[in-house]
């Protein structure tokens, strides 16, 4: 499983991890533990805190999930289209339960 951007809360980031290695690399940037032990949590300040942290995880390989309303793949694409970020990245798209698909784009 690859660890990836689940949720933008807007002011708050989640990320599923996919390799336990991925957790002290998150937590030294700001992370924290949620409920699921799987799951950790950043706030976030705006678009540019946002977009230096998008930048690192990129940097890191997690991928940004695609899905309904404003899915961190979609945000991406937004701070990437107002200049924040520019590039490629990974996103992460599930077509059933364990079946996802990972494109570069």
């Amino acid at each position: 499983m690859e660890t990836y951007v689940a949720y933008d809360f807007g002011d708050r980031l989640r990320v599923v991890l996919g390799e336990e290695r991925m957790r002290d690399l998150l937590m030294g940037m700001g992370f924290y533990n949620g409920e699921n032990s799987s799951e950790l949590f950043v706030n976030v300040s705006g678009e540019e805190e946002k977009s230096v942290i998008f930048e690192k995880l990129r940097g890191m390989g997690v991928c940004f999930s695609a899905g309904r309303e404003w899915s961190p793949s979609e945000v991406f694409e937004y701070l990437r289209e107002k200049g924040f970020l520019n590039g490629r990245y990974r996103k992460i798209s599930w077509k059933g339960p364990g079946n996802y698909i990972v494109e570069d784009v």
